[in-house]
């Protein structure tokens, strides 16, 4: 979805005190920005990308998500991993819960290559596939209003891949009410089966602290512990059943972020009762399980 910028320009209240740098939590349903502190201060956002490949995988493959790929030697990134092998045999599915739950920087790459292949293919051009995807990922930022938004890979580790707070607010709003996605973060933790020469199980168990708490249906972060960066976007039923979106960027540590987004959500029904008022609809909180 799309917010005008009416609705974007509405008066938004100073969030609760806390060490954020940045903080931009918004209505995804209605486009109402709720709470803002610095806003549009451009931030590395690390494996907040990651969102955006999510959403590129299911905008471009959305209906072909049980198409599998063969993992090549060049998909075994280092940091984060979904435990990616060679000639491993994975559907994007698979990849898709290995990229957002456990933030596997091995799962990235094989997305981006199989689906900067396909976006070669549709247009009848050779290329780099991974060069394509990234073009792929500027342009659907700036579709979706993110516009100081810019990516150099897909899983966050270049210097050039930034944001807003307020960029990343808008591309959670479509990520967290695409019913596409949303079966991602359905569980804390998945068992896969992987097939190849090493066939076998895999148990992905989430290090999402806040998914499996309340009314939340999905989360990210975006971090670097050496450098003292701390994100996090995360996403929850509002009683009156819309999909609140919030997004810190900057705070002190990681029990920070955590700590002042679950402030963002106890303080939002008192800021603005409307969402408090019971209501039907809306998606189903991330259950603790594991799932198959």
């Amino acid at each position: 979805m799309l917010f005008g910028d009416q609705a974007l320009g509405q008066s938004a209240k100073a969030p609760p005190k806390m060490t954020a740098t940045s903080v931009f939590v918004m209505n995804a349903d209605t486009g109402q920005v709720l709470y803002a502190k610095n806003p549009d201060k451009v931030f590395r956002i690390l494996s907040l990308t990651k969102l955006v490949t999510a959403y590129i995988l299911v905008d471009q493959m959305g209906d072909r998500l049980s198409e599998t790929m063969t993992i090549s030697g060049a998909h075994l990134a280092g940091g984060s991993t979904a435990g990616l092998k060679q000639r491993d045999v994975w559907s994007l599915q698979d990849l898709l819960y290995g990229m957002v739950l456990v933030s596997g920087n091995d799962a990235s790459l094989a997305i981006a290559d199989h689906v900067g292949g396909n976006l070669l293919a549709q247009e009848n051009k050779k290329g780099d596939a991974r060069k394509r995807f990234v073009a792929e990922m500027r342009s659907t930022a700036k579709a979706l209003g993110a516009q100081q938004a810019n990516f150099a890979d897909p899983y966050g580790l270049a210097r050039t891949n930034v944001a807003t707070a307020r960029d990343m607010g808008l591309i959670a709003a479509r990520v967290f009410t695409d019913a596409r996605l949303l079966p991602a973060w359905a569980c804390t933790g998945r068992i896969l089966r992987i097939e190849g020469p090493k066939a076998r199980e895999v148990t992905l168990k989430t290090s999402l602290e806040i998914l499996g708490e309340g009314s939340v249906i999905g989360a990210k972060t975006g971090s670097h512990f050496s450098n003292k960066i701390f994100n996090l976007i995360a996403a929850w039923r509002a009683p009156n059943g819309q999909t609140i979106v919030g997004v810190v960027m900057g705070a002190k540590s990681n029990p920070a972020r955590y700590g002042e987004m679950r402030a963002l959500m106890a303080s939002l029904p008192k800021d603005f009762p409307e969402l408090a008022e019971p209501g039907a609809g809306g998606p189903a909180p991330t259950s603790r399980k594991i799932c198959r």
